[in-house]
């Protein structure tokens, strides 16, 4: 399995880089197939077709009377949007005035086109009072989009068209590739859709599925019924089956329904419903496993109903009212290591559960919210939630003859936990600031003003914060100064472009105060410090930033300056090629926010910050940024990213990324490091459409410090103009804590999965993207585009 998994994938990545076709991509397809469909050309008439004039052209006219004429020899037949050439064709009229009814009789072959349809036939009978016709032994191909076939007789209605032992494809002449020979066909124009009995789907011309009733789509109207399936297999899932099932319940209202057979856990039951009313627009999903049978190869008891809930919402209610809500509930921890989700991830740690109904005025707006997460990982204590969070901004500008800015936030808060060993607590807050900038042509220079004040009233915990101070009083005031400036000068060491050199000094002053009184004394990593507060993690922007911590529970000293810079290069066409940004922050005195040193800076420095950007030309960029730990005398976290996209989806990515142990613990939760080490990984993604039908896509990430592959895929792609198939092989790390007796690796284990996808195209409408961006999509670490500069 290994030798033959890494075989399929050195030959997807070398098909890729090599292939002589690679420069043909699928907007070719899309425009091959658009040319083998006939086109309407002029303009749709509209009216009674009683009313519109007959034009016929023709060798001979034989006139027989006034109610009978008979053309011949290159007959060219118009009236209104119908088009008819024929040999022979025969034009009666019987009744006077209004009651006037005219027919047109074609002999011996004819070509029939109109805005929606060409037929080639032996024999027609056409109504020119209205837009009734009547086909023998036809061969029809809709106009505008995919679909053709033959029919013993055909009844052309406005609303319909009726067709007799006939047969249907969205493939273009010449390709047989499927076909659904019918006992009867009734396609609805206006609706877009095509019923159809005593169905019988061939492949190739063998006949593989039969059906007494079937409807396929002919548009972009969404219609219910059963979506295309897809099938696969893994070690924790076994072999699977996937059938979605559409319910187009109304025009702002659908459902969608997939029954999914695991062999090795059972039936999964999965569904969504969105909505769009005066509340707002939505999603509900939900997944529901009742018994999963894969808990009994790990030799475990626990058959336990395995299940998720989704609901997002977004409504705007009346004019200033706006209503969010994000809602997602697993039944376990290992849910989405187990599963996969559309709702969420293992990667993610945790799900969120939050609410918020705010009310907007244009100089204020205030928002009332409850949050709360369900955290994957194994802890005792989980995070607190906040119910309810009332939040209130005001803003005024101009003040002081247009010289300042005033800004107010409050807020309060009240947080609850599930331990009762945890304190509770309600907070209050007010943070008034005032902000004078002052600009001119060298540059900006922005003095702020800001004061915290707090109140805390808490409720004691038991065991170590059975002692917990149940009123707590905190002010801080603020002062930061920040001054930037753009130089621009031609004269560089590139010729040809221009260079900006912009400083950027900022001075920040906070006074210290002992905040070791707020919030718990218990250790977790999900905690946090206080109730909403943890570090935050660094960059080169996150140094101009006024707190290192998030939340407002823990609020550090200051007295610092930040020293950063950007220095940027454009062309002759004014686009930036280039740019890099440099800063540190220099502390006078060391930041803290207790008395210890665990949340104290140390030295008189803070890491060196680097960010880069480098469009090298049209096809390739890089990206990169690097932190440097002056108190280790070490590097903390590096990141690369190298990127060729010659066109469209066609690209070659190169990852590197860097995080040492001394970061993690420091800046994020213990479940980061599970295996208490440096993060190294270097990655590579390759995407390429190696022809107008074929596409590839290959992944493989692998972490240096373990010395194991992280995940390792290969997808590849067949598209034509009317059916596409995919196949994926996908290795990835599965979550130690979803141990299974399938792997023989002690400390490592891998999920093995092979998945197939099936689509029949020009079906609904003429979407022929040849599914890059969904292959590279899903991943354990997600492809991300290298910006623009």
């Amino acid at each position: 399995m290994k030798k033959n998994y890494y075989t399929l994938l050195s030959l997807s990545i070398l098909t890729a880089l090599y292939s002589s076709s690679s420069l043909a991509n699928i907007d070719d397809l899309r425009q091959r197939c658009l040319a083998g469909v006939p086109q309407f050309s002029g303009e749709t008439v509209q009216g009674d077709p009683n009313d519109q004039p007959v034009y016929i052209e023709a060798d001979k006219a034989n006139v027989i009377n006034p109610s009978r004429a008979v053309y011949s020899g290159a007959v060219d037949f118009k009236q209104g949007t119908r088009h008819l050439q024929a040999d022979e064709v025969e034009v009666t009229q019987s009744g006077d005035g209004d009651n006037a009814q005219r027919y047109a009789y074609v002999r011996g072959g004819f070509d029939y086109k109109d805005d929606l349809i060409k037929i080639n036939g032996d024999n027609a009978k056409v109504h020119l009072n209205s837009k009734d016709t009547d086909i023998a032994n036809g061969n029809y191909q809709l106009v505008g989009r995919q679909g053709r076939g033959t029919a013993e007789t055909s009844e052309i209605r406005e609303d319909y068209r009726l067709f007799k032992n006939a047969t249907f494809t969205s493939c273009l002449p010449d390709d047989n590739a499927w076909q659904i020979d019918a006992s009867e066909m009734k396609q609805h124009v206006q609706e877009e859709y095509a019923e159809m009995w005593h169905a019988r789907f061939k492949v190739a011309g063998v006949p593989v599925f039969y059906t007494p009733y079937l409807q396929l789509p002919l548009g972009d109207r969404r219609r219910s019924g059963l979506l295309i399936p897809s099938a696969g297999s893994s070690s924790r899932d076994g072999y699977w089956y996937a059938q979605p099932i559409y319910w187009n319940i109304a025009p702002n209202y659908d459902a969608t329904f997939t029954p999914k057979y695991m062999s090795h856990r059972g039936w999964q039951m999965n569904g969504e419903f969105r909505y769009l009313n005066a509340l707002g627009e939505g999603k509900f999903a939900g997944e529901y496993l009742s018994k999963d049978r894969y808990n009994e190869y790990a030799g475990s008891d626990d058959d336990r109903k395995r299940h998720l809930f989704y609901w997002a919402h977004n409504a705007k209610l009346w004019d200033n009212w706006r209503l969010n809500v994000n809602y997602t509930k697993v039944s376990d921890k290992r849910y989405f290591s187990d599963f996969d989700s559309d709702y969420g991830s293992s990667t993610d740690g945790y799900a969120t559960q939050n609410a918020r109904l705010s009310y907007y005025q244009p100089n204020w707006n205030f928002a009332i919210s409850v949050k709360q997460f369900q955290v994957f990982d194994e802890v005792e204590v989980g995070p607190y939630r906040a119910l309810p969070q009332i939040d209130f901004n005001y803003y005024k500008n101009g003040l002081a003859n247009g010289r300042a800015d005033f800004k107010l936030f409050a807020q309060a808060v009240r947080f609850d936990n599930d331990s009762s060993s945890m304190p509770t607590a309600w907070r209050y807050h007010v943070e008034p600031s005032v902000n004078v900038p002052l600009s001119n042509r060298y540059g900006s220079l922005n003095i702020e003003t800001k004061l915290y004040a707090t109140h805390y009233q808490q409720k004691a915990g038991t065991g170590v914060d059975a002692n917990t101070q149940s009123s707590v009083n905190r002010v801080l005031p603020q002062v930061k100064v920040d001054l930037q400036t753009v130089l621009a000068s031609q004269k560089t060491l590139f010729k040809g472009y221009t260079q900006t050199i912009e400083p950027h000094v900022q001075y920040l002053y906070r006074p210290y105060k002992d905040q070791s009184n707020i919030g718990s004394k218990q250790n977790s990593s999900y905690l946090g410090l206080g109730y909403d507060s943890a570090l935050l993690q660094q960059d080169y922007y996150s140094l101009f930033r006024d707190r290192r911590y998030s939340g407002l529970d823990r609020i550090a000293s200051a007295n610092q300056f930040t020293l950063g810079g950007t220095t940027r290069f454009y062309d002759k066409n004014s686009e930036e090629r280039f740019n890099l940004s440099l800063g540190q922050i220099i502390y006078l005195n060391n930041s803290r926010i207790d008395d210890t040193t665990e949340n104290s800076t140390t030295g008189r420095s803070s890491s060196w910050a680097l960010e880069s950007n480098w469009k090298l030309n049209d096809k390739w960029n890089w990206k990169g940024s690097y932190q440097y730990d002056t108190r280790l005398d070490a590097t903390s976290l590096a990141n690369s990213t190298l990127e060729y996209n010659p066109e469209g989806n066609n690209l070659v990515q190169l990852n590197y990324r860097y995080a040492s142990k001394e970061y993690i613990n420091q800046n994020l939760t213990s479940s980061v490091n599970r295996y208490n080490q440096d993060i190294q990984q270097v990655g590579a993604v390759v995407a390429w459409e190696v022809a107008d039908n074929w596409a590839v896509v290959a992944r493989y990430y692998h972490d240096v410090a373990l010395n194991k592959p992280v995940e390792q895929y290969a997808g590849v792609q067949y598209n034509s103009c009317c059916w596409a198939v995919g196949v994926g092989i996908r290795r990835y790390l599965v979550n130690e804590n979803s141990k299974r007796q399938y792997s023989g690796e002690k400390d490592t284990l891998y999920d093995h999965s092979i998945g197939i996808t099936f689509e029949l195209r020009g079906l609904g409408g003429n979407d022929h993207r040849s599914g890059i961006v969904k292959m590279l999509d899903k991943g354990m670490l997600p492809y991300i585009k290298s910006p623009e500069l």
